[in-house]
C-alpha cells in the first residue's frame, strides 16, 4: 500500500480548475498504475481539495479498489466542520490525534501528519505564502516523499 496526499490553495478559479483537472486525473491514474498507490488523503478545506475529491470519485469508477480519506484537523464536535466536504465524498475519515494542538495550529499539524504518512504529494501552488505553500516547504524537508507538481508558477527548483 502506498499513500498520496494533496496540497493546493483554498481559492482557485474555475479557469484554474479546468486547466489542472486533466493533469490531476492523469497524475492520480499514473500513481495507481505505476506506483501502486491505493490510498489518498484529502484535507477537504478548499477549492483544490474539492477538485481532488471529485477527481478521486470519478477515477474510482475504473479503479474501485482505491480508498480516499478525509483527514480531519479538529476533533469532530470540537469545532465546526461545516466548511468541509460531506463525509460521503470519502471512504472514511481520520482524526490525526491532535487533541493537544491549539486550534489555530491544527490545520498546519494535520498537513504535516499527512506529509509524514504519505509517499507522494501532488501540489498546485501558485504563490509563496499560505498554508499550501507552507505544506510544500515542509514536504521538501522530508526525504521519503516524492513531490509531483501540477501546472505551477513555483517550479520544483524554486527556493523555499
Amino acid at each position: 500500500m502506498k499513500v498520496c496526499t494533496f496540497a493546493g490553495h483554498a481559492d482557485i478559479t474555475q479557469d484554474e480548475k479546468n486547466l489542472i483537472k486533466p493533469k490531476l486525473k492523469s497524475e492520480i491514474i499514473r500513481l495507481i498504475k505505476k506506483e501502486n498507490v491505493d490510498t489518498f488523503y484529502c484535507g477537504g478545506r478548499g477549492s483544490f481539495d474539492k477538485l481532488c475529491s471529485v477527481c478521486l470519485k470519478e477515477i474510482k469508477n475504473d479503479y474501485s479498489f482505491i480508498k480516499s480519506f478525509l483527514v480531519l484537523s479538529y476533533m469532530p464536535g470540537k469545532k465546526s466542520e461545516s466548511d468541509l466536504d460531506p463525509y460521503s465524498e470519502y471512504d472514511g475519515s481520520i482524526y490525526s490525534d491532535l487533541e493537544n494542538t491549539p486550534p489555530r495550529f491544527a490545520i498546519i499539524k494535520r498537513n504535516e501528519w499527512m506529509i509524514c504518512k504519505s509517499d507522494f504529494l501532488i501540489t498546485y501552488i501558485t504563490h509563496k505564502y499560505g498554508g499550501a505553500y507552507r505544506t510544500l516547504k515542509y514536504a521538501k524537508k522530508k526525504k521519503h516523499i516524492q513531490i509531483l507538481y501540477l501546472y505551477n508558477c513555483i517550479s520544483e527548483k524554486a527556493t523555499v
